[in-house]
């Protein structure tokens, strides 16, 4: 069982490889960088130039990071139109049960008015 999980670990580091790329700094870029730890095996290493952030783990003597330039741009859509978005979905919500209950209401209603009506049949 051991090999198996170990032959299933290897086949997969090349793929694995191809979505991370190894951070390797050229002369020109040593200060630009400022690393700062994250957990007990991440940093995260941040551009001081281009604000980019990337998440980096130690393979050997490597640091591979994984770079997200989505962390540097900003959000599409405001605070604000998420809120009133949020309370638009939630006024729907409310409008829905509401239309629910009421058509409840109307079906118990009838059926009240139904027995109501068979009680006065049967009496007479």
């Amino acid at each position: 069982m051991k090999h198996v999980a170990l032959y299933l670990f290897l086949a997969g580091m090349p793929g694995y490889s191809a979505l991370v790329s190894p951070a390797v700094a050229s002369e020109s870029e040593k200060g630009n960088f400022q690393i700062m730890k994250a957990t007990a095996d991440k940093v995260w290493r941040l551009n001081k130039l281009s604000g980019e952030i990337s998440v980096c783990s130690l393979d050997g003597e490597r640091l591979v990071c994984s770079s997200s330039t989505e962390a540097i741009r900003p959000p599409a859509v405001t605070y604000e139109e998420r809120e009133a978005e949020k309370k638009r979905v939630a006024e729907e919500r409310k409008a829905k049960s509401m239309e629910f209950m009421d058509r409840a209401l109307a079906a118990i209603r009838s059926l009240f008015e139904a027995s109501l009506d068979n009680e006065k049949g049967a009496s007479k």
